[in-house]
């Protein structure tokens, strides 16, 4: 509602617009007034409804960008968004079936749920209140108008009322829950003892002639990938600052202008009642008993939430924030010109409908020195005028680099600084070699093989960069010296671990015959740790142990023994004594009802799978992918 507000134009000039847009509008919805040529392109049609080009465009961005989220230091250049269109397409085509299914169904979604949605998404918000220009700016940076963005959010709730629906129709039987019980709450005990691997690391040496041995045997091991050397020209705004000049006759009018609009920058924070115009006048009944109650003392925010029918609003109390001067409707702005902090208007009318405003405080304009504003503006400036001049300097750097053999004239030319990179190979590098864009560059045929510089590579909207060889460094068998401290490692790994298995399966061979863990242990001074009562997801003990332990074959008479080496080297050898089966009964109520709850939704999660397999064969779908 404050968007309407913000919006609403007045005289010929709203008229004229009105008829710009209503046919578009009206046939086709808001999003056909920005949408065109590929964006609405058909990639995929199920059932008749089309999925378009730039849904697939916005579903690929999301999934991007999920997996840049779970994975915090991998280079989005990495994240190929062409093989992610085929798997995107093919979840949009699931949803589409679900979504059909669920409409199908009766399933819908409340506007007034959306509001309260949006309401609540920090994103959307500033100063913890929901913000109309920020909610917009967070849609065109998603790719989204509020139209489309609050389809998505009803396709979305729609299909997960859809899912619900199917989960609770899940349940489980007596005996699944005793079998579960079974299983989850079992317990085992067992013995085990640790021959560590550290103190033979320490204690063993390997002769220098079976390093060579070594050496000579696997020379494929140490051959060095080739590595390349590149010279090349960067090009950045911050390159060109020397080659613009900065008017200051525009500093004074920029300057000028953010004083004059710091001055009048002047922004109160409003709550408001709304009551929309009824044909039968009942709306002037409605206001009037609100004003009555405000009068009779009743609190205009519990008011607002009563009555007031702008539901963006009407859950904070009719709080519409801090809204800059000349933001409303002309009415309502003269009304609010009356007003001091904490008063109440009379009865406001606009288009909108019939309005109480009440001023809940006020901001007063801060405004800047010509001084502190100065540095910035120019530096600001300097800045735009370099990112102007930067197309022109690309279209030059790209004019001089074409079928360079060396960039040492381009770089002079253009008055840049020819740099020289470290050796790099095809998997690492350090600086621009690090980025895969210049790996691939500097790599290719005409680069590697013909020896002519590289295209001009865009890095960034800001940063472009041309390449051409320098130095080729073959492949070559590193010197024994190079490697030897690595080869001497591998070799001492492989002794310690033959040592190690050697010495486990004797001492298994002692507790297979009879002996205990604990007895072996201090035979060998070695350490030993029983186990009692243990459960298959719970306790202190080394996880790769329990999992061990509960892989192996239940004792029937004799203790079951065996053996695995951790991740660290140590050997570890186990004897497992006893197996108790969990009890169901002698879970408490709240465990029950858990794993109850957890083979019900397991079940249904299976029926659901098996229910959109069966819309999906059902369908008649057709996709580019």
């Amino acid at each position: 509602m404050l968007q309407n507000f913000r919006d609403n134009l007045h005289g010929a000039a709203k008229g004229v617009l009105i008829a710009i847009i209503i046919v578009p509008f009206a046939l086709f919805g808001v999003d056909a007034i920005f949408l065109s040529g590929n964006a609405v392109e058909e990639v995929a049609n199920v059932n008749g409804e089309s999925i378009s080009e730039l849904r697939l465009q916005q579903a690929v961005a999301l999934q991007k960008q999920q997996i840049l989220n779970r994975y915090e230091n991998i280079d989005p250049s990495m994240v190929d968004e062409s093989q992610l269109r085929a798997p995107v397409v093919q979840q949009l085509i699931r949803q589409k079936v679900v979504e059909q299914a669920a409409v199908d169904q009766g399933m819908g979604v409340d506007k007034k749920t959306i509001y309260r949605m949006l309401l609540e998404v920090p994103d959307f918000q500033a100063d913890g209140k929901f913000d109309t220009e920020r909610y917009e700016f967070v849609l065109r940076q998603m790719g989204y108008s509020p139209s489309s963005y609050n389809k998505l959010l009803t396709t979305d709730m729609v299909t997960s009322q859809f899912m619900q629906g199917v989960a609770t129709t899940g349940f489980s039987t007596e005996p699944e829950s005793k079998l579960l019980a079974g299983m989850t709450e079992q317990t085992r005990d067992y013995y085990y003892l640790t021959i560590p691997r550290a103190p033979l690391m320490a204690s063993v040496s390997v002769p220098s002639a079976d390093i060579r041995t070594y050496y000579e045997a696997n020379k494929d091991e140490f051959v060095s990938e080739e590595q390349l050397v590149v010279e090349y020209v960067e090009l950045r705004p911050s390159d060109l600052v020397e080659d613009v000049d900065v008017d200051q006759g525009m500093v004074d009018e920029i300057i000028d202008a953010k004083i004059a609009a710091a001055a009048s920058a002047r922004s109160r924070r409003v709550a408001q009642i709304l009551i929309e115009r009824q044909d039968d006048q009942s709306h002037l009944k409605k206001i009037a008993e609100i004003e009555a109650k405000l009068k009779a003392g009743e609190e205009f925010s519990a008011l607002a939430s009563e009555y007031s029918e702008d539901y963006g609003t009407a859950e904070q109390g009719g709080d519409l924030g801090f809204i800059p001067a000349g933001d409303l409707p002309e009415p309502l702005g003269l009304e609010l010109d009356k007003l001091a902090v904490g008063e109440v208007s009379g009865i406001v009318e606009s288009e909108l409908g019939v309005h109480l405003l009440k001023l809940l405080d006020e901001k007063v304009a801060d405004v800047p020195s010509r001084e502190s504003l100065e540095p910035s503006v120019r530096q600001e400036l300097t800045r735009q005028l370099a990112m102007e001049l930067l197309p022109e300097r690309i279209e030059e750097l790209k004019d001089l680099s074409y079928n360079a053999g060396s960039l040492g004239s381009v770089a002079g030319r253009l008055g840049l600084e020819l740099q020289v990179s470290q050796p790099f190979s095809r998997q690492k590098g350090q600086g621009v070699t690090a980025n895969p864009l210049v790996v691939r560059a500097a790599y290719s045929k005409p680069v590697l093989d013909d020896g002519i510089a590289s295209e001009v590579l865009e890095l960034a909207d800001d940063h472009v960069l041309v390449l051409a060889l320098k130095e080729r460094i073959p492949a070559s068998l590193r010197p024994l010296a190079e490697v030897r401290e690595n080869i001497e490692t591998t070799l001492k790994q492989q002794l310690v671990s033959r040592q190690l298995m050697a010495h486990g399966e004797a001492l298994a061979g002692w507790v297979k015959s009879g002996d205990t863990i604990e007895e072996v242990a201090k035979e060998e001074s070695l350490a030993w740790q029983v186990s009692l009562d243990t459960k298959r997801f719970t306790g202190n003990q080394n996880d790769e142990i329990r999992q061990k332990v509960f892989a192996m074959d239940e004792p029937a008479g004799q203790p079951v023994v065996d053996s695995l080496v951790l991740e660290n080297g140590d050997y570890v050898l186990i004897s497992l004594v006893k197996v108790k089966e969990g009890d169901f009964s002698q879970l408490s109520k709240d465990q029950q009802k858990l794993l109850t709850a957890t083979i019900a939704l397991t079940a249904a999660s299976r029926d659901y799978q098996a229910y959109e397999k069966l819309l999906l064969e059902r369908a008649d779908v057709a996709s580019k992918y």
